[in-house]
C-alpha cells in the first residue's frame, strides 16, 4: 500500500507461505499481512528502488501470545456481570483487532456486532404437512454468550384440535468455537404429538440428540464429523445411531467432497441446528415403528466465484435407503389404521407409510448464476432411482396392496428455482417447479435435502411497516405442490378414497415477530 492507504497490489501466498509481488513502480510503501486466527502485520517504510529485488521475511502472531502482552481491561464501574466479554477475541469474529498508524492495538465493531440476544416469535397455520398442521406458536431465541459461543433454543405448541393435549416441539442447541477455526456444535430435540395414531395407539412420542465436530486439518482442508441419535415410540419402541462424516479440500475457487452418511436429516456439522420434523421420518410396518434411513456415500465437485455468486457442482452419488417413507392423505378405515403398516395424523388429514428398500447410483448437477443484484436462478437436474407406484387401481383394495405393489425403477428429476427480493417494499420471494418422472412417490436423490420440493412452490415473507404495530413484524406465505399434482389415488376397501403423493399440497400463513 501507498502511505495514503491505496492498494498497489495484494496476493496470497502458497502452501509454504511464500508470496511474490512483481513489476511494483518504485516509491515509499507499506507492506500488511494478515489471516484468520493471526495478528495482523505491517512493514512499514519500505523503500523500493528501480530494477531491485527486495525480500522481506514477515512473521505472523497467534493471538494466544497476544495475551502475555497485552494489558487487561478493568471492569467499568455498574457494568453488568452478562455484558463482560474480553477485550481480544478472534480475529475471524467481530470485533476485529486492528493497529492504527502510530498508535496502540484497538477493538473496531460495526453495528451490527453489538446485537447479541435475537429473537423472533411467529403465530402460522393452514393445511401444512404431516406432524405439522394446525395452528402453531412458535418461539425462536438466540444469545451469543460471547465471541465464542452460542445458545439456540425453539419451542413450537400447536393448538389441540383432535386430543385434548396440544402437540409440543422443544429444541435446545449450543455451539463453542474453539481456536484455529474448529468448532463443537450439539442439539437436543424433543416433539410430542398426541394426536398421530398408529393401530389401536395414539401418540407419537420422539426425540433426537445431534453432535458435530468441525476440524480444519491444514490450510484448505476441513473435516466434519457427528451423529444422531433418534427415537420414537408409540405401538412400539425405535432407537438408533445414524453417523455422518465429510472431507473438504478446498483449492482456489474449486472445491472437493466426499461425504458419507446414514440419514437425510443429519449430514454435516450446518444441517445439525436446522429445522426438521422428527416425525416425517418415522411409520409402522408390520406393527413396528421404523425409521427411514440408508448408506449414503458422495463425491462432490463444486466451483464458485466469491463475490459474484456464480457456482456450479457435480456429485456423483450411491445410496442403500431402508424403509423408504411415502406420504399420502385420505381418511384411513380403522382396518387400515390396525394394520400396522401406517401411521395417521388427523390433523394434518395425512399419512405416512414405509416402501420397499432399495439401491440407487446417479448423478446430482446445479448450477446457480445471478440474474442482477435481487435476484438469483438456479438449476438442478438429478439421475438415480426412485419408487413407483403401480398402475390405477379401480377396484376398493386393501392398504397393504399398493404398498406391495410399489417397485424401485429409473428415475429424471429437473427443477428450476428463482429466488429475490424487492428493494422498494422489501419483499423477499422463492418461486420453484420441480419436474420428476411420473408415477414416482420418493424423491430421486433423497439425500440431497437442498434441492426445492416437488412440483411448483412459492414462498413470500412481507415486511409489515405501520405506525400501530413495531419493527420487525412479516407477513409469512408457504405454498408446497400448489396443483396437487404426482397423485396416485386409490379405493380403500370400505370404498373411501385415498392416495398416495410425493408431496401433498401444503399451505400455511401466519405473522413473524423479530426482537
Amino acid at each position: 500500500m501507498r502511505p495514503d492507504q491505496k492498494i498497489v497490489a495484494e496476493m496470497a501466498t502458497d502452501t509454504h507461505g511464500h508470496y511474490a509481488l512483481h513489476h511494483i513502480p518504485s516509491g515509499t510503501y507499506e507492506l500488511r499481512a494478515t489471516s484468520p486466527l493471526f495478528l495482523p502485520t505491517i512493514r512499514e517504510n519500505l523503500e523500493l528502488a528501480a530494477s531491485t529485488r527486495v525480500v522481506v521475511n514477515l512473521t505472523l502472531n497467534t493471538l494466544y501470545e497476544a495475551f502475555r502482552w497485552l494489558p487487561a481491561e478493568p471492569r467499568k464501574a455498574g457494568e453488568p456481570p452478562d455484558d463482560w466479554t474480553w477485550t481480544l477475541r478472534l480475529s475471524a469474529d467481530r470485533p476485529l483487532l486492528r493497529m492504527l498508524q502510530n498508535g496502540p492495538l484497538v477493538v473496531v465493531t460495526d453495528s451490527n456486532g453489538n446485537r447479541t440476544l435475537k429473537a423472533r416469535v411467529t403465530l402460522r397455520g393452514g393445511d401444512s404437512r404431516f406432524g405439522d398442521g394446525g395452528v402453531h406458536q412458535d418461539f425462536e431465541l438466540a444469545r451469543s454468550l460471547d465471541g465464542s459461543r452460542g445458545l439456540v433454543l425453539r419451542a413450537d405448541l400447536a393448538d389441540p384440535v383432535e386430543t385434548d393435549s396440544p402437540a409440543v416441539r422443544m429444541v435446545a442447541g449450543y455451539e463453542h468455537r474453539l481456536a484455529f477455526g474448529n468448532s463443537f456444535r450439539t442439539v437436543g430435540i424433543v416433539e410430542d404429538h398426541p394426536g398421530i395414531a398408529g393401530g389401536a395407539v395414539q401418540g407419537l412420542n420422539s426425540f433426537a440428540l445431534r453432535n458435530a465436530e468441525t476440524l480444519n486439518l491444514m490450510p484448505g482442508v476441513e473435516a466434519q464429523v457427528g451423529d444422531q441419535v433418534l427415537g420414537f415410540h408409540s405401538t412400539s419402541t425405535t432407537v438408533g445411531n445414524y453417523p455422518f462424516a465429510l472431507l473438504m479440500v478446498q483449492s482456489g475457487h474449486t472445491r472437493y467432497s466426499y461425504s458419507v452418511a446414514t440419514s437425510p436429516d443429519a449430514q454435516s456439522a450446518g444441517m445439525v441446528d436446522e429445522e426438521t420434523n422428527l416425525s416425517a421420518a418415522a411409520t409402522e410396518l408390520n406393527g413396528q415403528l421404523v425409521t427411514e434411513h440408508g448408506l449414503h456415500q458422495q463425491f462432490t465437485i463444486s466451483h464458485g466465484t466469491d463475490g459474484s455468486g456464480r457456482a456450479m457442482s457435480v456429485s456423483v452419488y450411491h445410496d442403500q435407503i431402508d424403509n423408504p417413507i411415502v406420504n399420502g392423505g385420505g381418511a384411513p378405515t380403522n382396518a387400515d389404521l390396525n394394520s400396522g403398516n401406517l401411521l395417521f395424523d388427523p390433523v394434518a388429514g395425512q399419512l405416512s407409510a414405509a416402501g420397499q428398500s432399495y439401491s440407487a447410483t446417479g448423478i446430482v448437477a446445479e448450477i446457480r448464476n445471478p440474474m442482477g443484484a435481487n435476484l438469483r436462478l438456479t438449476v438442478d437436474a438429478a439421475t438415480g432411482e426412485a419408487l413407483a407406484a403401480a398402475s390405477q387401481m379401480a377396484e376398493p383394495v386393501s392398504f397393504s396392496a399398493p404398498l406391495e405393489q410399489m417397485h424401485p425403477e429409473a428415475a429424471e428429476m429437473v427443477a428450476i428455482s428463482a429466488a429475490g427480493r424487492v428493494d422498494r417494499t422489501g419483499t423477499a420471494w422463492r418461486a420453484a417447479y420441480r419436474w420428476q418422472t411420473a408415477g414416482t412417490l420418493t424423491p430421486v436423490a433423497p439425500f440431497a435435502t437442498a434441492l426445492p420440493d416437488a412440483y411448483l412452490s412459492l414462498y413470500l415473507r412481507q415486511p409489515i411497516h405501520c405506525r400501530m404495530l413495531p419493527n420487525g413484524m412479516e407477513a409469512l406465505v408457504d405454498v408446497r405442490n400448489l396443483l396437487a399434482e404426482g397423485y396416485r389415488p386409490f379405493l380403500s376397501s370400505d370404498g373411501s378414497q385415498l392416495y398416495f403423493a410425493q408431496l401433498s399440497r401444503s399451505i400455511e400463513g401466519g405473522l413473524s415477530f423479530s426482537f
